[in-house]
């Protein structure tokens, strides 16, 4: 009996163990995913991966750790620092199945830094790619390379941010532009450049003809003057003869 007690207690603490292991509720508030978060602003580790392996990027230098995350509603906004802006000329994100270039919030050219963001419409759980481009003239040769890497987010590290160090970063409505939006207004804006280069084309063609012609109308004018002239002045001699 006394046998039968003792492993009866034993089950019981392993099935209480157990539980407690695997049933205890996350304390990362990335437990339940993104779509959880209240509103608010976090702040989100970070590393850069090589487009095929797991190893960090060169590229992962020059970004500042961490990121921020901002939760407005069901839209999600993740926001990072460059360091060496200059060397980026080109930073791309996936939106849909395009890649479209990342939302500038501010820049210092004179610390050579730049913020952007970008809108999430992915699973963070899985790195997300983007497309780079870097120029570094200051280099023998020159550095021109386009490629692209894997930004990894460590929801793990999500941490909500105060007040006070959420005001440092002036956060403003105008900061949220509608990456579709932007990129129709940009396709809109280079159709009508290309149209009015098209038309400015045109009418330069035009006019260089129109004074081509004119020219070739008063020279042909000239010469049928001039023989005209000399026919009458020859005649006039013959006259007198």
């Amino acid at each position: 009996m006394r046998n039968l007690l003792r492993q009866i207690a034993v089950t019981f603490i392993m099935v209480v163990l157990l539980g407690t292991v695997f049933l205890r509720p996350e304390s990362s508030l990335a437990a339940s995913g993104l779509d959880s978060l209240k509103d608010g602003v976090y702040s989100l580790d970070y590393v850069i991966l090589h487009a095929e392996t797991d190893s960090a990027s060169i590229a992962n230098d020059y970004f500042e750790k961490p990121a921020i995350l901002i939760v407005r509603g069901e839209e999600h906004y993740i926001r990072f620092e460059l360091n060496h802006s200059e060397w980026t000329k080109e930073l791309q994100f996936p939106l849909g199945d395009s890649f479209v270039d990342v939302h500038v919030i501010g820049e210092d050219k004179e610390e050579n830094t730049r913020v952007v963001q970008f809108k999430v419409d992915r699973d963070l759980q899985e790195p997300i790619e983007f497309k780079m481009h870097v120029l570094i003239e200051s280099m023998d040769p020159v550095y021109d390379h386009r490629y692209t890497v894997r930004f990894s987010f460590d929801l793990e590290s999500l941490e909500e941010l105060e007040e006070k160090e959420i005001e440092k970063l002036e956060i403003k409505e105008s900061d949220f532009v509608d990456p579709e939006k932007k990129a129709e207004a940009t396709e809109a804006k280079d159709k009508t450049k290309t149209n009015s280069e098209a038309k400015s084309g045109s009418e330069t063609k035009y006019n260089t003809s129109l004074i081509t012609v004119t020219v070739t109308v008063v020279v042909l004018l000239a010469l049928m003057i001039l023989i005209i002239w000399r026919i009458k002045n020859k005649k006039d001699k013959e006259n007198v003869k």
